[in-house]
């Protein structure tokens, strides 16, 4: 199609660096994966791979499918949709290679493998390794990442051809993925490692052997699956987990664990903030960013809140490391504007900062904050959802942002769900508390926003409390049409 990458470089005769199968599956047999010989169905028209998918409706020509097991489906179960949709191999297990086979009415090579989600990871290892020249940034962390990685593939691939993290697929099922993404023309590489599991990070920085491992921050994310701060910090320093001493690790400058992560790493350790990024001063413009003015000039961060300047320090920083020019890295930041759900600011008769990406504790508290210091004609509203993976800290947790809400001066705060129904009892006037069943009477109150108004709306993703920024803007569009209001 020729919405493909390397479709255009096909067209001009130039190589474009494929996959042979045949080196695929010597890499799958070497690893111990390889459970039999390959399968091939049909008359397979193209000996070579050009990048990986896991979810079939996003096959394209020339790719590899991996059948992943699930919980709610079975990847098994659509191999011959991604065929259809132009992939011309598949890894599936060895036990389903027979009934893969009979479902399949397409053509394409099925490799038989123990386990699909390991295969894979064995695939992107061997084609990292295959491109020694990439200079790897990795980039975790508990709040930020996202947004630091945006950031920093910006400034770098305004300076040399940069393959990076779409969206937010980090996870030891999206990271593979994208390094098979990684061409020859590539300069650098920049990838975000997530964690839904101890031990994860551990497993992804295997995959991308960073040059670079940025840190952004420790905070309580994920705090109810590993227990402890210091288990988070742990598991995020896994990433310089593979340095040899050549390597840097960028690092939070301060906070509670800032000497922990500094410790014993097997490289050069920089410490991110102002110096580090060459940030001379920072002038704050409210809800349009910030100015962060450095030696060779000033750079516009079109991103609001204190939270967004550390993430642009750490990018600057990387930056920094590496050599950019500084006109590549004013254009890259100021490329970057607000990303759905992550501080997006929604002008209208009542404006809205949308934040409802996730949630946890610091992320509330930097919320909350930006929203306190915005100079509003109306009245300050959060709206703020509960806050999920928390585990034994979840009480202590929504009362203490709660409290953080009392002492900002908001002339409302709205509370939903259960985790805040559960830990809160107030008799303050302007806070309101629906559980999760209470949902319509949060969108009528949300109907009485007036002229004037700044809501912040945030809460854990799974709430999906953006649904409430539809229904603000339906009304004050009708009220400011002249048309009825309730």
């Amino acid at each position: 199609g020729a919405d493909h990458p390397d479709a255009d470089r096909r067209r001009r005769g130039e190589q474009v660096s494929a996959l042979p199968i045949r080196t695929m599956v010597d890499w799958l047999d070497e690893a111990g994966q390889l459970t039999a010989d390959p399968v091939a169905v049909g008359t397979p028209m193209v000996d070579a791979v050009e990048g990986a998918c896991v979810d079939s409706r996003m096959a394209r020509p020339a790719c590899l499918f991996v059948a992943l097991p699930g919980e709610r489906t079975d990847g098994h179960r659509y191999v011959d949709d991604a065929v259809q949709r132009g992939a011309v191999a598949a890894l599936v297990a060895g036990s389903r290679l027979g009934a893969v086979r009979n479902q399949l009415y397409g053509s394409a090579v099925l490799i038989p493998v123990r386990d699909t989600r390991i295969a894979l990871h064995a695939i992107a290892i061997q084609w990292r390794m295959r491109h020694p020249d990439l200079v790897r940034v990795g980039i975790t962390g508990s709040n930020g990442k996202t947004t630091t990685k945006e950031l920093i593939a910006a400034i770098l691939s305004r300076s040399a051809d940069t393959v990076f993290s779409r969206a937010n697929y980090n996870s030891d099922i999206g990271l593979p993925v994208e390094i098979l993404r990684i061409r020859d023309h590539h300069r650098y590489g920049v990838f975000e490692l997530g964690m839904n599991r101890p031990g994860e990070i551990r497993e992804l920085t295997e995959l991308v052997k960073p040059d670079i491992a940025v840190i952004t921050n420790v905070g309580g994310a994920h705090i109810g699956m590993l227990g402890s701060r210091r288990r988070i910090a742990e598991e995020k320093k896994a990433i310089v987990s593979q340095f040899t001493g050549t390597q840097t690790a960028v690092i939070p400058a301060s906070g509670e664990f800032a000497r922990f992560l500094a410790a014993d790493v097997t490289g050069t350790v920089v410490r991110y903030g102002r110096s580090s990024a060459g940030v001379l001063r920072i002038e704050q413009r409210g809800l349009d960013g910030s100015i962060l003015h450095v030696r060779d000039g000033d750079i516009l961060l079109r991103l609001a809140g204190e939270h967004m300047v550390a993430n642009a320090l750490a990018a600057l920083t990387v930056a920094r490391i590496l050599g950019v020019p500084f006109e590549a890295v004013k254009a890259g930041v100021e490329s970057v504007g607000p990303m759905f759900g992550r501080t997006q600011v929604i002008n209208g008769r009542v404006r809205v900062l949308q934040d409802c990406y996730n949630a946890n504790p610091e992320s509330m508290a930097m919320a909350l904050s930006l929203l306190a210091e915005t100079p509003a004609a109306g009245r300050r509203v959060a709206v703020l959802g509960s806050m999920k993976e928390l585990g034994e800290e979840t009480t202590a947790a929504h009362r203490a942002v709660v409290q953080r809400a009392l002492s900002s001066s908001l002339d409302e705060v709205w509370l939903y769900g259960d985790e805040f129904a559960e830990a809160v009892r107030t008799d303050e006037p302007h806070v309101r508390i629906f559980g999760n069943d209470q949902w319509d009477e949060l969108v009528r109150l949300s109907r009485e926003l007036r002229d004037g108004d700044t809501v912040l709306i945030k809460g854990s993703r799974s709430l999906e409390m953006e649904r409430l920024t539809p229904i603000i803007e339906q009304e004050t569009f009708a009220a400011s049409n002249g048309g009825s209001h309730g």
